[in-house]
């Protein structure tokens, strides 16, 4: 967007400015933030966080290697450095460049940081259980369910009123309440259709970028028999008996208590 403006692209275009700005943009905002997600949303996935330590470790080192690495690129794109230089470039950019270089180096130090936090999070996983589903405190309903969450999700379907359900059921001392009785879970049985008709559809996309009209056709009837055959399938869902739910849940609110959370019976 910045450089859609004429005056602007016309003294910055193909310079460092303009690999400094993409870099802000997407790492600061993109790459942060899917680091930021894969911290929140691991224990409810794998049932253990990671390891804190290892991981400030790794946002020091990242944010600043990153400000280190990036902030003199601006610069040397204001000073007239091109992107793509290999050979004679100017001796006035070579401080700044070396300032760079110390950023990526710090930036190599928070990557090799994060792979030590998965590495040491795994080894110590049974230290770091995430045993009440809700490490965080969270508010919204994914953190009502147990960690990683059983495969129907919820036991009982949710009442919903507010947008932060979760966090106003605990509020209102709601949360953890062990349900009288449950019923049958209907659930949609596994199927390899999606990904059949997924793969042939990467056959008729290929086949028409290079004009294999013989493959093309192929692939387009593939993905539409594929398609009438798995819609005459009628065994496309099971019931999840009583007895196993109770099982599943009885151990999530053992759990609960093992973490000293009160919940009513």
């Amino acid at each position: 967007m910045l450089l859609a403006v004429p005056g602007a692209n016309f003294v910055l275009h193909n310079s460092l400015f303009l690999i400094a700005h993409f870099h802000n943009v997407i790492i600061g905002g993109v790459v942060f933030g899917i680091f930021a997600g894969i911290t929140y949303w691991f224990p409810k996935a794998f049932g253990f966080t990671l390891n804190e330590t290892w991981g400030k470790r790794a946002f020091w080192f990242w944010i600043i290697g990153f400000f280190t690495a990036f902030m003199p690129l601006y610069v040397l794109g204001f000073m007239g450095m091109t992107r793509r230089l290999s050979q004679q470039i100017d001796p006035q950019f070579h401080s700044l460049l070396v300032v760079a270089s110390v950023g990526a180096a710090l930036i190599g130090l928070g990557v090799l940081c994060q792979l030590m936090q998965f590495y040491v999070s795994i080894r110590d996983r049974d230290q770091n259980r995430d045993l009440t589903g809700d490490p965080w405190g969270g508010r919204t309903l994914e953190w009502a369910t147990s960690s990683p969450p059983p495969f129907y999700n919820f036991a009982i379907v949710p009442n919903v009123q507010e947008r932060d359900a979760f966090w106003e059921q605990k509020e209102r001392g709601e949360a953890y309440k062990k349900p009288v009785s449950y019923e049958e879970i209907n659930m949609p049985k596994n199927t390899g259709a999606g990904v059949i008709i997924s793969a042939f559809s990467l056959v008729f996309g290929f086949a028409m970028i290079w004009h294999i009209w013989w493959m093309a056709i192929a692939g387009f009837v593939s993905m539409i028999v594929t398609w009438i055959v798995h819609s005459f399938n009628r065994d496309v869902d099971y019931y999840v008996p009583v007895k196993q739910i109770e099982e599943i849940e009885n151990q999530h609110f053992d759990n609960i208590s093992k973490a000293g959370v009160k919940h009513d019976n």
